[in-house]
């Protein structure tokens, strides 16, 4: 009988339990067709740990164990401060993308301060809204730079 502990659909992340990203893409497609209809704001937050501030609880802690566990624990937390319609996905190995719907600057504002909060200050987080029309793949270059740069 095969262990139900390795059994995955494809459609979570096994460490975290944040939606895959091949899911994601399908979800932000989606969304951005319904925001062009409805011409209503898309936006991804960008929540990464940022290596030259991690620095494990216990100096001889595995680096990787101790970032596995610093995600995982972000991951719930992240979870009581999104709505459930709000997709997390954990799109690298050191971070999330969390797409939100229909929230303006002062939602925005207050969104990234209640984030930030919650995590260590080891994690970076960064916002980008979509404009409407913008394609997929231009908009996904964009959050790319928020969320990769060094």
């Amino acid at each position: 009988m095969p262990d139900p502990f390795f059994k995955n659909n494809g459609e979570i992340d096994l460490l975290t339990g944040s939606i895959s990203p091949n899911l994601f893409n399908q979800i932000v497609r989606r969304d951005l067709q319904l925001s062009d209809r409805s011409k209503s704001r898309v936006s991804i937050i960008c929540i990464n740990i940022d290596l030259r501030k991690f620095i494990p609880p216990q100096i001889s802690e595995d680096l990787d164990k101790a970032i596995e566990q610093a995600l995982i624990e972000a991951f719930f937390k992240l979870k009581q401060v999104f709505r459930d319609s709000d997709c997390i996905c954990r799109i690298s190995q050191l971070g999330f993308w969390v797409l939100v719907s229909g929230i303006n600057d002062a939602d925005s504002r207050e969104l990234l301060a209640r984030v930030t909060a919650l995590l260590p200050d080891f994690f970076a987080i960064d916002i980008s809204h979509r404009i409407n029309g913008q394609s997929q793949l231009d908009w996904y270059g964009q959050i790319d730079e928020l969320h990769f740069k060094k």
